[in-house]
């Protein structure tokens, strides 16, 4: 667990750098590799998701990360992390901007790469469901 909560944490290290070469580095450079930024559509391949990085970090200044609520899950030689980015994008601000990503790793070797990474903003607090609410659905 502890070396794909590593491999997550590249991941956000190199989106702070702003750098394509570290964010390269952290990904699988096949076709399997997907991602879906906020508001975008599907990217496959490494090559769209690549472009979609170098698009991003050629028009952004400043990010930094808290990330909040991880939870990391295996099936044998992959493993996907939930957690709440809570993002900053400016150097004196205080005010962050929450969004739910789930991450997608494969093991390749020793190390754990990046093949999917999914992130959609939370625009409200999550409702609250109670059993009995799904009772009537079966």
């Amino acid at each position: 667990m502890g070396q794909v909560k590593r491999a997550n944490e590249r991941f956000y290290r190199a989106f702070e750098s702003l750098d394509v070469e570290q964010m390269a580095a952290v990904w699988v450079h096949t076709e399997r590799a997907k991602c879906v930024h906020p508001g975008w559509g599907l990217l496959a391949g490494w090559e769209a998701v690549s472009q979609s990085w170098a698009a991003i970090f050629a028009n952004t200044d400043y990010m930094r990360f808290v990330i909040t609520d991880v939870s990391v899950h295996f099936y044998g030689h992959v493993a996907w992390v939930t957690c709440v980015e809570n993002l900053s994008d400016a150097i004196e601000s205080t005010q962050m901007t929450r969004i739910l990503a789930t991450n997608v790793y494969e093991k390749n070797g020793d190390d754990w790469y990046i093949v999917h990474h999914h992130a959609s903003p939370i625009l409200r607090p999550m409702p609250s469901f109670e059993e009995s609410d799904f009772e009537s659905l079966n």
